[in-house]
Formats: structure tokens, C-alpha cells, sequence
């Protein structure tokens, strides 16, 4: 059987830790650049020249090993998570950044197998309780959900990630302190821009 499709839990970009992390570094470079060429347009610059999308990428890859790390750690499952795509909203009002990713039938066995299924099924219950402003396209009850959870799609394995991680304290701040530790959102930020042009409108600022 081949792989299978994962959403992962992830806050998203809009206002969050995630995109802190970024706003730091650029922060932190544009003051050294200021200082480095005596001008205070580097900001301005530096967003001539940025691909912002391309560091939510970066660092989305990223967040996948090191979520697989947190889950292997804490778990003792080994579920070798394999970044597949992320997608962002057009905008931000009712829904957020998604990351999915490859994993083997097998790994859902082994992921179904080490989740409560009383956590499991409050998972369900508040995923997919149709209410106000909210229709519901699954039922929300672990027996009207097929018994074989290989054959689930990425959403219901997602719940099942969920589930997993119901009691776990802020498990995305340990992620974004080893993140930043590493220095992920130093590269992601450094990799989104056009350093070359960057250098060329720079020249031109500082004539």
C-alpha cells in the first residue's frame, strides 16, 4: 500500500510564535544592516527583495522533524513523518496555515495503536460536531468511522495526532525553543531573501 496523507497540529503563521520567530531575526538584521551602512531604509529594502512565503516553507519543513523528534521522545514512537506540502488561506479569519505529511500504512497502525481511545473520541466529538457558523462533513463518533484506520483520510488521521497529544503541555513551544536554538528561523529568513538584490538597490541607496 502506498503512503498516506497526514495533517499535522500547527498553529499556523498568523500572529503566533511561529511567525515571531521570523519577525526577530529580520529585526535583528535589519538594525545590524542599519548600523553596518549608515541608512535607515534597510527595512524597506530587505521587502523588495523577500519571498516571505519561502521562509514559512523552511521553517514548516523543518517543523516536521522536529515534531517527529517530540513524538519519538515523548512517545517512543517512531512515526518518520515525511514533509509533503503546506497550504496557506487566502485569508486568516476561520482558518490557518496547514502542514501535511507522508506516512506509511504501517505508521498509522502504530500511531492508532498507541492512542487512547477515550482521547480519540473527544478528539472526534470536538473536530466534527457540526454547530453555529460550523457543517460538519464527518460524523462525529469513532464507531461511524471505519474500523481500518489506514483508509482514513487526513484529516481523521490528523485527529488522531490530536488525540495523541490531548495531555501534552505546550508541546509547539518545545519545538520553537529547539527551533530557535538551531538557528531555523535564522535560515529560513536568510534563505527567503535576494541577497543580490538586496546589494544592488543598496548601492544605489547609499550612493
Amino acid at each position: 500500500m502506498k503512503n498516506l496523507i497526514i495533517n499535522i497540529p500547527f498553529s499556523g503563521f498568523y500572529e503566533t510564535r511561529w511567525n515571531d520567530g521570523l519577525d526577530g531575526v529580520e529585526a535583528y538584521t535589519v538594525e545590524a544592516l542599519e548600523e553596518e551602512h549608515k541608512t535607515g531604509n534597510i527595512a524597506d529594502l530587505i521587502w523588495q527583495c523577500a519571498n516571505y512565503y519561502k521562509s514559512y516553507q523552511h521553517v514548516a519543513d523543518a517543523f516536521v522533524d522536529y515534531f517527529n523528534d517530540y513524538i519519538k521522545e515523548e512517545y517512543e514512537l517512531d512515526l518518520d513523518l515525511k514533509f509533503e506540502s503546506m497550504t496557506s488561506p487566502r485569508e486568516y479569519n476561520y482558518d490557518t496555515d496547514r502542514i501535511f505529511c507522508y506516512i506509511t500504512p504501517e505508521n498509522v497502525q502504530k500511531l492508532f495503536d498507541a492512542t487512547s481511545t477515550p482521547a480519540l473520541r473527544q478528539a472526534i466529538a470536538e473536530r466534527f460536531t457540526s454547530r453555529s457558523g460550523f457543517i460538519s462533513s464527518y460524523p462525529n463518533r469513532l464507531e461511524d468511522w471505519d474500523a481500518d484506520p489506514t483508509t482514513w483520510d487526513h484529516n481523521q488521521l490528523g485527529t488522531l495526532l490530536v488525540a495523541l497529544l490531548a495531555d501534552a503541555e505546550d508541546y509547539e513551544w518545545e519545538i520553537w525553543e529547539r527551533m530557535s536554538d538551531r538557528n531555523v528561523f535564522d535560515s529560513a529568513f536568510d534563505n527567503c531573501v535576494d541577497w543580490e538584490k538586496f546589494d544592488e538597490l543598496l548601492k544605489e541607496e547609499v550612493k
